[in-house]
Formats: structure tokens, C-alpha cells, sequence
């Protein structure tokens, strides 16, 4: 019994021994300073360039009328052109 009771102490401690250098060769990571923030502040530079992006540009000048298309609209255009591509298949493969 006082072999075995030796023995998980000795093991105890040598575990405590190998921790205790382990952290010795590596030490713990030390917290870097908060570095300052620029002069200007950080939400009205996003706030411009939101502000900028919401400007209306040339791409989007030429499709005002795809914007106010309603989605029943949208769903018959595309309905008809499904119609189109079906009809167009259709008379294609009658002709082969």
C-alpha cells in the first residue's frame, strides 16, 4: 500500500515538475496595448461612404422601370418568356 501511495506522488509530482517548466520556457502571451483610433470617427466615415454608395450612379440611371416593376408583373414577364422558350422548343423539335 505504501508502494503504490509512493508511487502516485511521485508521479504527481513529476507532472507538477514538467507543468512548471513547460510554462517557464513558454511564458504567457502578454495583452497588447489598445492601439488609439484614428482622428477622424470611424461611423461618420461609414456613414459618407453609405451616403455615397445610395447616390444614384450611371448603372443605375438606365433601368428605372425593372425597379418599379411590381413582383405580379415581374411573374408574368417571366412566365411569358418561359411560354416563348417552351413554344420555340417545341417547334424545334418537330422540324428534326
Amino acid at each position: 500500500m505504501k508502494r503504490a501511495l509512493a508511487s502516485i506522488a511521485g508521479l504527481v509530482g513529476i507532472a507538477a515538475l514538467g507543468r512548471w517548466l513547460s510554462q517557464r520556457r513558454h511564458p504567457a502571451p502578454t495583452v497588447p496595448e489598445p492601439v488609439e483610433a484614428p482622428a477622424g470617427d470611424p461611423a461618420e466615415e461609414l456613414r459618407r461612404k453609405l451616403a455615397s454608395a445610395r447616390q444614384p450612379g450611371p448603372d443605375t440611371a438606365t433601368e428605372p422601370a425593372a425597379q418599379e416593376e411590381t413582383l405580379d408583373e415581374r411573374r408574368a414577364r417571366v412566365h411569358a418568356k418561359a411560354r416563348e422558350a417552351i413554344d420555340a422548343m417545341g417547334d424545334d423539335g418537330g422540324a428534326a
